[in-house]
């Protein structure tokens, strides 16, 4: 391996430790997982990063809750081919948004 690339695989370890991961703080507790507004089972982060991880056969580098109008939603961030690739699961339905 190239120190060029070692030095571009350090510093994508080191950008993905620092980048925030799970759930952003909108008043939740860690590792809580919100109700959607509309009463439906609510998916967790893990869940939200297995079915993205099913459908796509990349790696998940994160995942973030994300509030929208009235509906929870999980950003998940995917590496595949080398494309960094980012995919919404509804928190209510479990659906996959390209």
């Amino acid at each position: 391996m190239t120190l060029s690339r070692r030095l571009a695989l350090a510093l994508l370890g080191a950008w993905l430790f620092a980048s925030p991961a799970g759930f952003a703080n909108h008043g939740h507790d860690k590792g809580k997982v919100p109700d959607n507004t509309r009463g439906e089972a609510a998916l967790g982060p893990d869940q939200a990063a297995a079915l993205v991880r099913a459908r796509t056969g990349g790696r998940v580098l994160g995942v973030r809750a994300v509030q929208r109008g009235d509906r929870l939603y999980y950003r998940v961030k995917v590496l595949k081919s080398g494309f960094v690739r980012i995919y919404r699961v509804d928190a209510g339905s479990g659906a996959v948004i390209d």
